[in-house]
């Protein structure tokens, strides 16, 4: 089946974010694009918690994307059915298993469809009762003494093996966001993973050849991807990220969760020594009055901190990978906390490699596409679109096993909705402003070696992942 338009929805931790891209002579073009703040009790570390309130979080947000589609000529008939959905969570993880087979006649050349059986194969690999298979990757394929083959096809011999890695993750969460999404009269045509999809918006193709790593540091969660050889290698998930950082600030400060993020968001770096000296953050009640004040440095420490964690922990995962010496495209920050100031700098230091904040751009889709896609926290709804494009030439070709459960016949919204179904609305303006002339530049003295300062953490920081 080939598609013209393609719908997704990105379930994140703290927002929920409705696209829709368009196949064009010139690439892929995003038409419309709107998210929406996730109630905190919706989402959970990237796994559904509250079904309803994500559903009620869903469907005012595809009732805007729509709005804004149908406000083009050519897509006012427009209408919803399928959609490409991100599924992550804290329990993903990765196995490596293999699988041989003697072949009846070694001299015919193997085939496609040789190659696919074996595939279809690895996805009745057993896993635990509560586990699901979401995604494999083939690593490697050896046909007699030929070995560490990447494409078999056309190759003749007495056996064939082939070594891949299973990503698994928990039923209940795959089943959950299916039954969720499908109980808003939408059919989840397939379930993408979260990094892939950030990864297809954001990795060219010399990073994924030479080896990179893909952050996606969103709210929740911290999703590590690493890819070589065009092949990806290691996933993994960490339990941590962006809010862990606002709760962090909110204790050390003595501040609420809302002025934390804006604080954060606003005025935080995370590098405490480039902090300005004997500056401070004021934050104001309703009236504008005063009524605490936080210095610019313990904020920063605070930042410092938990990003720290977060990154030694990624290197200890990219260490366990066995691929730490083969990453030569550096690593690729993306996701809500990818605006941090002063990451990159921080990550090249503790990762040990080059390192980018990665958005989408216009070599990603067309310049011409909604302006509110080409920022990090979009990186996944414009791969989901990219992701539904590939899979949509060929999901026709898959075994029924490998897709979600169909949606129960409807439309978009003939489902009455709740009358408590109206979302958060976003927080509303600052409180806070920050006190003296300059707010945020860098001394120019000579600073101390950062990786003296952080090579402790690389002994110390638990892998909660």
């Amino acid at each position: 089946m080939n598609s013209r338009y393609i719908t997704a929805i990105d379930i994140g931790t703290s927002k929920l974010a409705a696209i829709v891209g368009e196949k064009t002579s010139a690439g892929i073009r995003i038409i419309g694009y709107c998210e929406t703040p996730m109630p905190s009790d919706g989402v959970r570390r990237s796994e559904i918690m509250n079904p309803k309130l994500v559903i009620d979080t869903l469907r005012p947000t595809m009732q805007k994307v729509l709005e804004q589609i149908h406000s083009l000529p050519e897509t006012e008939n427009y209408n919803v059915r399928d959609v490409y959905v991100n599924i992550s969570g804290q329990s993903l993880r990765c196995s490596s298993t293999d699988l041989s087979r003697n072949r009846q006649d070694p001299d015919s050349m193997i085939s496609d469809e040789e190659v696919s059986s074996m595939l279809d194969e690895m996805y009745l690999t057993k896993v635990e009762p509560s586990e699901k298979i979401l995604h494999i990757v083939p690593q490697y394929y050896n046909v007699d003494e030929f070995i560490d083959v990447s494409n078999p096809v056309g190759m003749v011999g007495k056996e064939i093996s082939g070594d891949y890695r299973l990503f698994i993750g928990n039923a209940g969460t795959v089943r959950k966001c299916g039954q969720t999404v499908s109980n808003c009269g939408l059919n989840p045509r397939r379930l993408v993973l979260s990094s892939t999809a950030s990864a297809a918006a954001l990795l060219t193709d010399d990073e994924k050849e030479l080896g990179s790593v893909l952050i996606d540091i969103g709210a929740g969660t911290t999703e590590v991807l690493i890819y070589h050889n065009n092949i990806i290698r290691h996933a993994a998930v960490i339990p941590f990220a962006g809010n862990s950082i606002t709760m962090d600030i909110s204790q050390i400060c003595g501040v609420s969760r809302h002025n934390a993020e804006l604080m954060k968001v606003q005025h935080g770096s995370c590098i405490s020594e480039y902090a300005p000296e004997n500056k401070i953050i004021s934050i104001r009640d309703k009236n504008g009055i005063p009524v605490k004040d936080v210095p610019f440095k313990l904020l920063d420490q605070a930042i410092e901190a938990r990003t720290c964690e977060i990154l030694a922990t990624v290197r200890r995962i990219i260490e366990e990978s066995g691929y730490m010496n083969r990453i030569r495209g550096g690593a690729v920050i993306t996701g809500g906390s990818a605006n941090l100031n002063h990451i990159q700098i921080l990550a090249r230091t503790i990762l040990g490699m080059d390192v980018r904040v990665g958005m989408p751009d216009s070599n990603t889709v067309t310049g011409n596409s909604v302006e509110e896609v080409f920022t990090a926290g979009a990186s996944v709804a414009v791969g989901l679109v990219i992701k539904g494009f590939e899979y949509d030439e060929t999901i026709s070709e898959e075994p029924a096993a490998h897709n979600p459960q169909p949606a129960a016949e409807g439309t978009l919204f003939d489902i009455p909705e709740s009358p408590a179904a109206a979302h958060e609305e976003r927080p509303s303006a600052d409180r806070t402003q920050a006190s003296g002339a300059d707010g945020r530049k860098n001394a120019k003295k000579k600073k101390p070696n950062l990786l003296e300062r952080f090579g402790i953490l690389f002994e110390t920081t638990d892998d909660d992942a």
